[in-house]
């Protein structure tokens, strides 16, 4: 299969993931290199990224570009390889491509409400634009338990390790970031 027609699928796998739908893990394709190209969806996540990023805007005055540059890429990387070993005690070692493609495409939908949640609340009060955003932050944190779940058929609460992993990770490499501004 073509680059094209791959990252073709790997954007209906997000729309259908983030609505919900497991047939979403159909074009996500089950292969490693099905894994490796759904990398690609990192390229298309940094400028909501940096949308976001730059609403928060002593975040890269304090922090620095290259910081959360570093950061970014940080998280693309260390929870698929972080997830291997959770992955096989869950014995569903064959299934990770699969997980990591889907983990990969699902966070377009990620970085689609975040940014929507972040652009509008900019426009709203404090007192409004905050449950908004929390909002958006529980539909990430749902998505990827809805994602890893499907993905690996397990069940729900060992989804929500994987979630757990995620958001520990991403702690970790908000400190490492932190630092290097430091």
């Amino acid at each position: 299969m073509s680059l094209e027609a791959q990252i073709l699928g790997g954007l209906r796998a997000a729309l259908l993931l983030g609505q919900g739908k497991e047939e979403g893990l159909r074009f996500a394709h089950l292969s490693m290199r099905g894994a490796v190209r759904s990398f690609w969806a990192g390229l298309f996540c940094l400028v909501p990224f940096l949308l976001i990023r730059a609403q928060s805007s002593e975040v890269l005055v304090h922090v620095g570009l290259p910081a959360e540059l570093i950061g970014y890429v940080l998280g693309w990387v260390i929870f698929p390889l972080a997830s291997v070993a959770l992955v096989d005690a869950s014995g569903r070692g064959p299934l990770w491509p699969l997980m990591v493609a889907a983990w990969n495409w699902a966070n377009l939908a990620q970085y689609a409400a975040l940014l929507a949640a972040s652009l509008f609340g900019a426009f709203l009060p404090p007192g409004l634009s905050a449950p908004l955003i929390l909002a958006a932050f529980g539909y990430a944190i749902w998505l990827e338990w809805f994602v890893v779940k499907a993905a690996l058929r397990i069940s729900g609460i060992h989804a929500g390790l994987f979630v757990l992993l995620d958001m520990a990770l991403g702690l970790f490499i908000a400190s490492v970031v932190q630092r290097l501004a430091g």
